[in-house]
Formats: C-alpha cells, structure tokens, sequence
C-alpha cells in the first residue's frame, strides 16, 4: 500500500501549526503602544490582559474603539481578547476591522485564517494565509505563511496551488527544509520519484537539520526511504527507514517494508486466483516479479492464470521460465510434471512425455508417483506406444488404490496388450476393468476375445 500525502504529511503539519502559535505567542508579547484618545482605555485593557481579567479587559477594549474606532491596533488586541474567550465569531469581525484599517497587517490576516481553521472553514482559511503572505514583508514569516497555505492546500487537494506556492517560497528561502519536503512530498504523490529523492536528499543537507533530534528528521528519511524504494534501491530504503522509526512512522515502514516483499504481493495474488479474479490477480503476480523477477512460485501463479484464460502458449512460457528459475530439484521435477499436463491437454503428447521423463530425472521419486505413471501411460497410449504404455501400467496397477482408478487403468492396459496381441494380459486387464463407466466397454473387449 503505498501511503497517500495526506497520511505522510500530518507530522510536518503538526510542526507547523506549533510554529504558528508561537509566532502568534511573540505577537500577543510585543507591546503596540498607543496614543489618542482611546490610549488611556487601551493601556487599562492591556494591564487587566496580563492579570488574566479578560472579561473586564473586554469592555476596556470596547471603550478603547468606541473613542479612536479607526485604530487598527485596538481591534486586533481586542480580537485576541475576544478569541481567548471563545467569541471567536467577534473576533473574526474585530481582525476583519483591523485589516480594514492596516491593508497590510500580517497578523490579523494569520490569526483570522487559524480562526476559520479551527472552525473546518478551509476555503477561508486558505484565502486569509494567502494574504497573510502577501502582505508579509519579512521573508523568513513569509515562507511561514506559505508553508502554513500549503498544508492547508494539499489537505484541499489543490495540489497544483501548493506546488506555485512552494517554488515562490523556494525562490525566498531555497535550502528551507520544509519547503524542501513538501516539494517531495508532491513529488512522491505524483510518483516523479527520482525528483522526491532530491528534495529529500537536499533538505537533510540542509544545515538547519544538523543539530535536530532523531524524531525530527524522522519525516524526511521515511520520504527519502520511500522514493529510494520505488527507484529500485532496497538496500537504500532500509537505510532511510532505520532512520526515521519514530512515532507515526514506525507503522508506515512496517507497511512499505512488507509491501516491498515480493512474496507479500504473491500471497495477495493467490487470493485473488483462488476467488476466479484472474485480472487481479495477474496484475499482483507480475508486480512481485517486478521486484524479485526469477521469482518462480509467481511465474507459476501466472502460467495457471493463462491456463484458467484459455491461453495454453503464455502458460507453457511461464511454465517454462519457472523451471528455468527454481533452484529445488524435487519442485523443478514437479513443475514439469504440470507443464506435462498443459502439454498433454494441448495435443502435444511427444512434449508431455519428454517433459515427464525430464521430472522423474530431476526428482527420481516422482517416476514411481501414481498420478505421474498415470499421465505418462495416458501418453504413450495416445502415441500408440503400447508396449511402453503396458510397462508403465504394470507400475502403476500396485500403487493404485481408488477402485474406480484401478478399473479405468485396468480397461487402458487391456486395450494396450491388446494391440501388441498378448490376448491373455489383455483378459486379465479387462476383467479388473468390470467396475463403473468401464464396465460394458470391458464386457465388449471379453467377448471379442472369446470370440462371441
């Protein structure tokens, strides 16, 4: 399962609202000194604020704007006073009011996109980041209003919106390890996954990561692990990976780990073959062999998928290269003996037969197998080798014990010796052969050869 952006970029989210509230935090700290006539009820307001008397503060406030109503630093303190009340529809009018006053005051804008953030109201949201960088004229605030944008923009799934602001904010700040990652972050979603890789590689180069926790530089090295894994490079995923085994991540490299495995792609291939899916399960087949490609139990899987599809030349291909690949004598003879069958069920008995003396060559066991001697003498039968065909039956005739297997190679061997004359074999085998299906074809055979 490859994981969507979504899931892979809630960490970086998390690091970003922090970093807003901490600018909001300096914000709410820096002293906006006041004169006019509202001054004397603002500076009262702001003394209430800071001994948490913020209901008092509130009217204070009110009284501040009533006498100087187009001082936007009022509005804005107010707003705040008002949101840390929960009144957060007043506040988002109070920051509006401010904007009104000062077109070009940042924090009013982040504050009121955080508002409507809060209330799920993305499209507002969006819209006041988006002003807030704008109008920033500091370029490391900047690129964090576009990071915040971003976030909010590939939650929206406007993805080509996030990719114009992150190159606007590369342009600003280009080693910005976040800035970096959601360019890769984009990137694997697009699956342009040499590109993810450089993104990747350069934020971890950034020297802003130098010092930083382990646990911080988890999301990189998952990206990292992940596009190195799609690239082809195993060995460099798990690298990445056993960088990145912190929190949310450890669940997802599990994830990537097994689903890298080309065994885990068989097994789901098998349930889809054993529940008739054969597109699917085709489909997950060759995905295994595309990461391990001599990989024969899923060249087997497609050769009995083809079969089931009528298809008999592509499962006698893929029959053939998972002989050629499996490396176990006892599962190479066993293969053959299937390729025998497809052989046999497709009229070629000479390929069938090669095919099973091959098998009991690579695992001698199998030349005694009762299913085996029973193909081989159907075979020889069919090329009007009765001799060998009565030898291989005579091999069999011990080893059988379901009775109607035991009467339907019985009436063969009576049709075998009789062809090579031996009329008393073929006697004995037809009266073994009065049981079933068999047994008014074995009663014509006996009165022809007692001649009545």
């Amino acid at each position: 399962m490859k994981p969507t952006l979504l899931m892979r970029t809630a960490p970086c989210s998390r690091l970003l609202a922090y970093a807003l509230t901490a600018s909001l935090a300096l914000l709410a700290a820096a002293p906006l000194h006041a004169q006019g006539p509202g001054a004397k009820a603002y500076g009262e307001a702001e003394d209430l604020r800071k001994q948490n008397r913020n209901r008092d503060a509130l009217e204070k406030y009110y009284e501040a704007v009533r006498l100087e109503p187009s001082n936007y630093k009022y509005y804005f303190q107010l707003a705040k006073c008002e949101y840390k009340l929960g009144q957060t529809d007043n506040a988002k009018e109070s920051l509006k009011r401010t904007v009104d006053f000062r077109k070009n005051f940042t924090p009013a804008y982040s504050l009121l996109a955080k508002l409507y953030k809060d209330d799920k109201d993305y499209e507002n949201a969006i819209f006041y980041y988006g002003e807030a960088a704008r109008y920033e004229t500091d370029p490391s605030r900047r690129v964090q209003y576009k990071l915040l944008l971003v976030n909010l923009l590939i939650n929206e799934k406007r993805v080509d919106e996030a990719r114009r602001q992150l190159e606007e904010a590369k342009a600003i700040d280009a080693t910005n390890p976040n800035v970096l990652f959601y360019l890769g972050e984009i990137t694997s979603e697009e699956e342009k996954w040499a590109e993810a890789r450089q993104h990747y590689e350069a934020a971890l180069a950034s020297e802003r990561l130098k010092d930083a926790e382990p646990a911080e530089k988890a999301k990189y090295y998952y990206g990292l692990g992940l596009a190195l894994s799609k690239l082809g490079d195993a060995e460099g995923a798990k690298r990445a990976w056993s960088r990145a085994n912190f929190g949310p991540y450890q669940a997802l490299i599990s994830q990537q780990m097994l689903e890298t495995n080309h065994v885990y792609y068989y097994q789901v291939a098998v349930g889809y073959f054993l529940n008739g899916a054969y597109d699917e399960a085709d489909q997950y087949a060759a995905k295994a062999l595309e990461i391990q490609r001599n990989f024969s139990s899923a060249l087997t899987l497609r050769a009995r998928i083809a079969a089931k599809r009528g298809d008999l030349r592509a499962a006698e291909s893929y029959y053939k290269q998972a002989i050629a690949e499996e490396k176990t004598p006892e599962k190479r003879g066993r293969l053959l003996v299937s390729l025998a069958g497809l052989q046999q069920g497709s009229n070629q008995p000479h390929e069938a037969l090669s095919a099973l003396s091959q098998a009991a060559r690579e695992h001698p066991p199998l030349a005694q197998d009762p299913a085996v001697l029973g193909m081989k003498a159907r075979t020889e039968y069919a090329l009007a080798r009765y001799n060998d065909a009565v030898q291989t039956l005579d091999a069999l005739m011990p080893v059988t014990t379901d009775v109607k297997a035991k009467a339907r190679y019985s009436f063969m061997l009576g049709m075998a010796a009789r062809q090579i004359g031996n009329a008393e074999k073929a006697r004995e085998a037809f009266k073994g052969a009065l049981y079933g299906p068999y047994k008014q074809a074995a009663q014509v055979e006996l009165q022809a050869l007692d001649g009545k």
